[in-house]
């Protein structure tokens, strides 16, 4: 590669572009007044803290709007913030563009929180609730009570109102709760996005399940769905020691996540708000997360263990919030139920969370809403699948790519130095079909996809003094910098 730098009389201030691989789906380049691509909500403490997490995903052509609870509950009327929160959602889905929301933060009972959840009413098998969280509520058309009661999500007087996604938009909560969290959480976003590990960790699968009766559903998963979806991927089985593979253990489990060679791990079994239930009663807790040693390979978790995604109650953290809390150690995403779980959760969501993902070549966010959406016909006629629909979150950020293939790390080409003025600057690199972006500290951006060759070309009008920071990324590839100086 040879840098180019070729002069043109013509200027810009941003682009934006749409791009047609499925992987690319949501991303756009936007100039400052523009909607964002990602709307990320959280409590007013938090906001400044989640800035370096949105300069981030804007190098990496995502931009992201930040939106304080206090300014939404400001501009929006509605008869409480839950409700306020699901009208700027749609606003923003329906009029600005925006294809990622994040929930920047955890709940509490009684519509208290980082950002409140939507409690809805269910019935199930083991009694009755008036408080289970329903995320995807914000992503709805309609606001969940037909009969105006103020009990949201009744399944026979509010079916009429009740609405489910349909895959266009990806929906994650990141359940955090101080901003050591979010600089600890935005660190591991950074190292998965720009070190993740070149090797077969990409590919790697494993599957844990104390209960001997599950295991054939297990492997059913892997041999008839995901083994078709992972390209050369391999599978490793942590099953009760009557079942073969290896004992699932809790010290065994720490080393499956600390020998950094699993980037998917799926967890059956029983579980409780505080851990999950390994074989002979052991527990993976707070205990063993705090062993964990796996910086810089983190990986994303499914599970249908009962209560291991209970962000709302009171007795913080869940388990699935300690791993996603944990600095520089844990996992990026936890897809996890709020409440019992469902018993055919690995060959329905979970195996469709993965096919989704990999098959479809989508983000974790948009994959966890295309679930959704294929319960949605089924959750319209049984109070059983639309407790299935609300129940099951994904926890962490939504606009990551499941990583398919090992990534590389791409190399980047340009001028050692530009003028001042208009030009046109030409970026080489190997990695052809890349997102590759470009801003300066004053504001100008523009994001483009490279060709065949991995080059791309921006004409702009530069200030002299200023840093052009030139970001390649996407899918297959560990997103590199370069800083181009305007003398």
């Amino acid at each position: 590669m040879k840098p180019a730098l070729l002069f043109a009389s013509a200027a810009l201030t941003a682009s934006g572009i749409g791009l047609g691989h499925p992987e690319h789906e949501f991303m756009a380049g936007l100039s400052a007044p523009s909607p964002a691509t990602v709307l990320l909500i959280t409590s007013p403490e938090l906001a400044e803290a989640w800035k370096p997490f949105a300069a981030w995903k804007k190098r990496l052509g995502k931009p992201v709007r930040i939106l304080s609870t206090k300014q939404i509950a400001e501009r929006y009327e509605a008869p409480d913030l839950q409700e306020k929160i699901r009208r700027c959602i749609r606003n923003h889905t329906d009029h600005l563009g925006t294809r990622w929301i994040i929930l920047g933060g955890d709940s509490q009972k009684n519509g208290k929180g980082v950002v409140p959840d939507r409690d809805t009413v269910h019935h199930t098998k083991f009694g009755d609730y008036d408080d289970i969280p329903a995320d995807i509520y914000y992503l709805s058309k309609k606001d969940w009570d037909s009969d105006n009661d103020g009990i949201y999500g009744e399944w026979d007087d509010d079916r009429e109102s009740i609405d489910y996604p349909d895959g266009d938009v990806g929906l994650g909560r990141i359940p955090v709760r101080t901003v050591e969290d979010v600089k600890a959480y935005t660190d591991k976003i950074i190292a998965y996005e720009s070190r993740y590990p070149e090797s077969n960790f990409a590919t790697s699968m494993a599957y844990t399940c104390p209960v001997p009766s599950a295991v054939s559903e297990l492997q059913a998963s892997w041999h008839e769905h995901l083994s078709k979806v992972l390209d050369g991927g391999s599978v490793q089985e942590f099953f009760s020691g009557e079942n073969g593979g290896n004992p699932l253990t809790p010290a065994n489990w720490v080393n499956l996540l600390n020998g950094r060679k699993t980037g998917k791990i799926h967890m059956h079994g029983q579980g409780l708000h505080h851990g999950w239930i390994l074989e002979d009663n052991g527990m993976v807790t707070t205990d063993q997360i705090a062993q964990l040693r796996n910086e810089n390979a983190y990986p994303i978790i499914t599970t249908v263990s009962c209560f291991t995604g209970e962000f709302d109650r009171g007795k913080d953290p869940c388990i699935a919030e300690s791993m996603i809390r944990q600095p520089k150690a844990g996992a990026v995403v936890v897809v996890a139920p709020v409440r019992e779980g469902r018993p055919d959760g690995t060959t329905r969501s979970m195996t469709q969370f993965w096919k989704q993902g990999l098959g479809k070549k989508v983000s974790a966010g948009a994959a966890m809403m295309l679930v959704k959406a294929d319960l949605a016909a089924e959750a319209r006629k049984s109070a059983y699948h639309h407790l299935c629909a609300c129940e099951l979150n994904l926890l962490g950020d939504p606009t990551l790519s499941l990583r398919g293939t090992a990534p590389r790390t791409p190399k980047v080409a340009g001028p050692r130095e530009l003028p001042a003025g208009n030009l046109s600057l030409v970026i080489e690199s190997d990695a052809p079909h890349s997102i590759i972006s470009l801003l300066d500290n004053f504001g100008l951006y523009a994001v483009q996809v490279s060709d065949e060759s991995g080059n791309v070309v921006f004409p702009l009008n530069v200030v002299k003094d200023s840093t052009i920071t030139i970001t390649v990324s996407g899918p297959g590839y560990n997103a590199v910098t370069l800083e181009i100086p305007v003398r």
